[in-house]
């Protein structure tokens, strides 16, 4: 399906992986980002070198832009590339840009990033018929060389997509199964919210690693290094608390660790030796200060909205909540405030069958 036209909305590293895997498998392109410093150099250049286990090469992509209008005319997938609080302000500028027959994918959702979404076109009065969906990962462990030149180091071998409502998503994985072929249906956008494992491995390693991080700039092996034996327990503390959420609401969600093994094919029975066993991970070093999305990004809009879900549960959340406050305490930011709450996920005052009725 070479005549689907794709806009790529984020030129971090991920962004630029997809687009230039897009382009080098033979679709059509435009790359947006908000600011002129990050696509500037990639004008320059013209495109993106490509490098790592998939696609190698430069692609050449002739629309990139800091104008999403631009950007997204006359494309069939939108793909939204970009850290969980830019949603909102993507979805405000797309409001009026939208046109019937698109496709707006989040890559990845983090928790309730569909929800977000689709409070935000509904409140911008957005009547455009388009398809709306999550994956809950990005397809690659990826990093950027330099800019314009981005490497794939691992590639996940199969990708949950919700759609809103969940009947869209076999159209969805249709249209984008030549260049994903690992698309699967996830059950509901609930269960990709619940599947958001950004925000319950990279928390903890980033914060009690806070010396080591400061100190080194990042100069260590985020997953190889960071992540302990001790470390590694806290992961599955908090990812037991993530289980016990699932169950209250009703859902079927993997753990962590079963995640890890359908995504990489990772084996191991603690989480310490599951990260190692990624030879994707060789290439992720520590954030280089405290001030990273794997905290601002992870928390507010990963572990705020899951405990919020698990109010609605009454599911009791210690080390969730734990996480938050120390985040909070650290960057000096109120991470509760700036979350994802039951209101900005436009879910306030349902029940659990209200809930489960509005995304079905």
């Amino acid at each position: 399906m070479k005549n689907v036209k794709y806009a790529v909305l984020g030129a971090g590293n991920g962004g630029q992986c997809i687009s230039a895997y897009l382009k080098l498998m033979g679709y059509q392109v435009s790359l947006y980002d908000r600011y002129e410093d990050v696509i500037k150099p990639l004008k320059q250049k013209g495109g993106i070198e490509l490098k790592g286990v998939s696609l190698n090469g430069f692609a050449e992509i002739e629309n990139i832009s800091t104008n999403i209008k631009q950007a997204v005319l006359g494309a069939d997938v939108i793909l939204v590339v970009l850290p969980a609080f830019a949603h909102e302000y993507i979805a405000e500028r797309l409001a009026c840009e939208l046109v019937g027959g698109q496709t707006v994918i989040l890559c990845p959702g983090s928790t309730g990033g569909v929800l977000e979404f689709k409070r935000v076109l509904k409140e911008k009065n957005c009547t455009a018929d388009i398809k709306l969906a999550e994956t809950n990962s990005l397809f690659y462990a990826a990093r950027l060389e330099e800019p314009g030149v981005a490497v794939i180091g691992g590639i996940k071998k199969v990708m949950p997509i919700a759609a809103f409502p969940s009947s869209d998503a076999g159209e969805i994985i249709d249209l984008l199964k030549e260049p994903y072929p690992q698309l699967v249906k996830e059950e509901n956008v609930l269960v990709s919210d619940m599947s958001n494992n950004n925000a319950i491995i990279h928390p903890f390693p980033v914060m009690l690693n806070t010396g080591w991080v400061e100190e080194t700039k990042g100069g260590f092996k985020f997953y190889y290094d960071g992540i302990s034996r001790t470390l590694g327990r806290m992961i599955e503390t908090l990812d037991a608390e993530k289980m016990e959420i699932c169950k209250a609401l009703g859902i079927k969600v993997k753990d962590v660790k079963e995640s890890m093994s359908a995504y990489y094919g990772a084996a191991g029975d603690t989480m310490y030796e599951i990260v190692r066993n990624v030879k994707g991970y060789a290439i992720v070093n520590a954030p280089p200060k405290l001030d990273t999305r794997l905290l601002t990004e992870d928390i507010p809009m990963g572990l705020v909205p899951m405990t919020e879900l698990a109010k609605l549960v009454n599911v009791k959340t210690p080390t969730m909540d734990l996480a938050i406050d120390l985040a909070s305490v650290l960057l000096e930011r109120d991470f509760r405030a700036e979350g994802r709450t039951l209101e900005r996920l436009g879910i306030n005052g349902m029940s659990k069958a209200d809930l489960l009725e509005y995304i079905g």
